[in-house]
């Protein structure tokens, strides 16, 4: 996704990803990498989001840990969130072509929730700025 994209169309593909995953997760053999990764994706774009809300131009990279970096210079509170970020990384497409099948179920619903609470706590800003 380029750099320019605005933060409104990040957030609602932030939250595409996220639905995707829990679609995902209804299907008779379930594909956990998939999940796993559109996870990652979610909190990828919500992160990217809450940067170019500040009208700084993002990192075009997957590495949830270095965007994480740019959103706590901004707001010293993301650091609430940096176990999620460093877990769902490993789902990032740097990782992608590894055999992830050996992820359990369990960790898959636990990435779930994890980005559904980074995309949470994104939304959350957004919401707080516009009442200032």
């Amino acid at each position: 996704m380029p750099s320019h994209e605005s933060y409104e169309t990040l957030l609602r593909v932030a939250s595409k990803d996220l639905n995707v995953a829990k679609y995902l997760t209804t299907a008779e053999d379930i594909y956990i990498e998939g999940v796993c990764i559109h996870c990652q994706q979610c909190a990828e774009k919500a992160l990217k989001s809450f940067i170019r809300f500040n009208n700084i131009k993002y990192s075009l990279i997957h590495n949830l840990e270095k965007l994480l970096i740019d959103c706590i210079n901004l707001d010293k509170t993301f650091t609430t969130i940096e176990t999620h970020c460093v877990i769902l990384n490993h789902y990032s497409s740097d990782t992608r072509y590894t055999d992830n099948s050996s992820i359990p179920e369990r960790e898959m619903h636990e990435a779930i929730e994890l980005a559904e609470e980074v995309l949470n706590f994104v939304k959350e800003k957004f919401e707080k700025s516009n009442l200032s």
